[in-house]
């Protein structure tokens, strides 16, 4: 079977020179940059790559001394965040999906983290000051850990398992003592870092149900450590509350002499007391904190015996235990402070703000957003020699190029609110933008000069480019109307005649065979009945008959196929699933091939443009699985788990390839084995005094984590 078209979703472009991506010189030695002008538009810093959480913060553990911040986001990923202030960005903790987490400064500018697995496993982590990790130990889940502290100056760990053993271990993972008696029931830890003679711990036992009181009961078990050795060091107090621990309930004073903690004033109420208890004599003292929420609300500690209570709607309460008087204040809270995962540390309230961490000052009210400005890549384009990229923001097109080894970044003059739906070069230094109200332009990037503009219609839905080197090429549009798809002729780097195709078409796709004149390009359709028409520019440019055209086409032997693609050598691509397993079909001329697909609905296939090899995207839930084959043996080169994306870029060579994923952000893979060569999902690091607006996670995973 002979047919003439192109990818459905990729377009065709016609083979050019091409270098890889690391090869920044022509063959000659000389600059193919060095005698054109620099780009005149605005610098663009983007995010280092990986470093933005790719999902919403739900974890945060922060430094006893208030001094750094550890979270983990709902995808599992870990980045410790040096310094509250926002002076440092945060750095890739490369341990996935932590059960517990520790961080405590080392004494030398550095931290050491302790991170706990799901198995009772764990790692110990040091960071210097210039942010180099090393790994200092690994804790085998043999004696499973439950919940580790680190000790200010990070060298020694307290840790206590699910045998309620207690064990003092140094920062290389090395046990120096444990604490083993029958009759104490250690569950958590709390550290108070101003502890007279140095930080103490306080173990809590896990809580047992008292009859009596019709609550649990919870040990408070101070800790002596000296000389590498652990042992209780005071009088064990009990106090009663209304579940068992939680994370700050009950909470140490920062100086180890009292417990706070709060309980239903009556069982089954609605409202709190807060309970202050010392640890030496036992003396308490009890206030109601006025609050009618019945979800039980969380709490840190402030100076001078105060105690501030968070419920959750912005309202916040100062609980003073000397006065016995309850203050209102204002928390400052947004919808995207997750105030149940707020931690309280050292005059800190510390909250996830989505991906974002908030950090509040207590004493002096100064609440502050750390982070990323979240992206959102609607498309990519890639030029022929693979050495630029280009971006289309959801406000604005940014262009990175690759010289000498260094990536500069800049934003396209002109093309901000301009909302392009689709992008792609006609050349290295010419990029054809088209937005969503059909706007089209071809603009030269370096300056933003527009060289020329067309109205296409509004409603863009897809749209595919091939070009042929020489400043000529074919666009295919199709809008939300989905009939009459539209071709689009561009001579010398202008746009030319527009057509529409004279047919419906459930399938659609630019027609550009390698090595045919111009006026043989044009788009292919397939109809509901499965037969596929080709419309030539020789055919649109004089006019078309409309009953002349559909009674033209071919019927396809095997129907309307789920995904349908051509490539530049006529090679053609269809899919058909049996059940939950696609099979792709080749067809060469006369020869036939099948090969069965791993499961997954396939809602992509993107040939290369020269031919070598065929990109397949197929849905897996939540996301979506990228397998590259090479074309002549059918094997697969790689695949990678990536989020939905909207499209596919290919360089003229096929050595790499550019995706947008949207808020999943956007990234270059080197196309023989799927490495990333640059992925983009944010913007740069700031602190903000206003809330971020996040627009949200469509997506479970980004395509900075690849």
């Amino acid at each position: 079977m002979a047919l003439t078209a192109t990818t459905l979703l990729g377009g065709c472009k016609r083979d050019g020179a091409s270098r890889h991506p690391d090869d920044a010189s022509t063959p000659d030695g000389a600059d193919p940059d060095a005698n054109l002008p620099e780009p005149t538009g605005d610098p663009i810093v983007f995010a280092s790559v990986g470093v933005p959480h790719g999902a919403a913060i739900t974890m945060v553990a922060v430094d006893p001394l208030g001094g750094a911040a550890i979270t983990r986001d709902a995808t599992g990923g870990v980045r410790l965040w040096p310094a509250l202030d926002g002076s440092r960005e945060p750095l890739i903790v490369p341990i996935q999906d932590p059960r517990s987490m520790a961080v405590a400064s080392d004494g030398a500018g550095g931290w050491t983290l302790a991170l706990l697995d799901a198995a009772g496993g764990g790692r110990i982590v040091g960071v210097d000051k210039a942010g180099k990790m090393q790994p200092l130990a690994s804790l085998t889940p043999t004696d499973p850990i439950t919940e580790i502290v680190v000790m200010p100056g990070g060298k020694q760990l307290v840790a206590v398992g699910g045998d309620h053993v207690l064990r003092l271990l140094d920062h290389h993972g090395t046990e120096l003592a444990r604490l083993d008696q029958p009759s104490l029931r250690p569950a958590a830890l709390r550290i108070a870092p101003h502890a007279e003679g140095g930080p103490q711990v306080i173990a809590l036992t896990a809580g047992e149900f008292d009859r009596a009181e019709g609550r649990f009961a919870v040990e408070l078990l101070p800790l002596s450590i000296t000389d590498g050795k652990l042992a209780l060091a005071g009088p064990r107090q009990t106090i009663h509350l209304d579940s068992p621990p939680t994370s700050d309930n009950p909470s140490v004073s920062p100086d180890g002499r009292a417990a706070v903690f709060i309980q239903r004033q009556r069982l089954g109420g609605a409202t709190w007391t807060v309970i202050a208890i010392q640890l030496e004599d036992g003396r308490q003292v009890s206030v109601n904190s006025q609050i009618p929420n019945g979800v039980q609300p969380r709490f840190g500690l402030l100076p001078r015996g105060r105690v501030l209570l968070d419920d959750g709607t912005g309202l916040g309460r100062v609980v003073d235990l000397q006065d016995r008087n309850v203050e209102l204040v204002a928390l400052r809270s947004t919808p995207t402070i997750n105030h149940l995962a707020a931690t309280f540390v050292a005059g800190l309230r510390v909250a996830p703000a989505s991906n974002w961490l908030a950090v509040h000052q207590l004493d002096t009210d100064d609440l502050a957003y750390l982070g990323y400005e979240q992206i959102s890549v609607t498309d990519a384009a890639l030029s022929p020699s693979a050495l630029t990229v280009a971006w289309a923001l959801t406000d604005r097109v940014a262009v990175e190029q690759t010289r000498q080894g260094d990536r500069v970044v800049v934003e396209i003059p002109r093309t901000r609110g301009l909302g392009q739906r689709f992008i792609e070069f006609l050349d290295e230094e010419r990029l054809v933008m088209l937005d969503w109200a059909g706007g089209a332009q071809v603009v030269r990037w370096r300056d933003g000069e527009i060289i020329s503009a067309a109205d296409l219609g509004n409603n863009i839905q897809l749209a595919e480019l091939g070009r042929n080197g020489e400043g000529d090429g074919v666009m295919f549009v199709r809008t939300n109307l989905w009939q009459n798809p539209s071709v689009v002729e561009l001579t010398d780097g202008r746009f030319g005649g527009r057509y529409l195709t004279h047919a419906s078409a459930n399938l659609a796709g630019l027609l550009a065979p390698r090595g045919e004149p111009l006026d043989s390009w044009g788009a292919w359709t397939i109809d509901g009945s499965g037969k596929l028409r080709n419309f030539t520019l020789a055919e649109l440019r004089p006019g078309l008959d409309t009953e002349a055209a559909l009674a033209t086409g071919e019927a396809l032997s095997f129907g309307v196929p789920e995904q349908f693609s051509v490539g530049a050598d006529e090679t053609v691509y269809w899919v058909r699933t049996t059940g939950s397993r696609p099979t792709l079909h080749i067809e060469r001329g006369e020869t036939s091939e099948e090969l069965q697909l791993p499961a997954g609905f396939v809602t992509m296939m993107v040939p290369s443009r020269d031919g070598r090899r065929i990109a397949i995207v197929q849905q897996r839930d939540p996301g979506q699985v990228i397998t590259v084959y090479d074309a002549s043996s059918l094997q697969p080169a790689w695949a990678q788990p990536i989020p939905a994306i909207n499209g596919m870029s290919w360089s003229d060579a096929s050595e790499a390839l550019a995706i947008p994923a949207t808020l999943g952000g956007g990234v270059v893979l080197d196309a023989s084995d799927g490495t990333p060569l640059t992925a983009r999902c944010g913007l740069a690091f700031e602190v903000r005094r206003t809330p971020p607006v996040v627009q949200g996670f469509t997506n479970q995973l980004s395509v900075c984590e690849l």
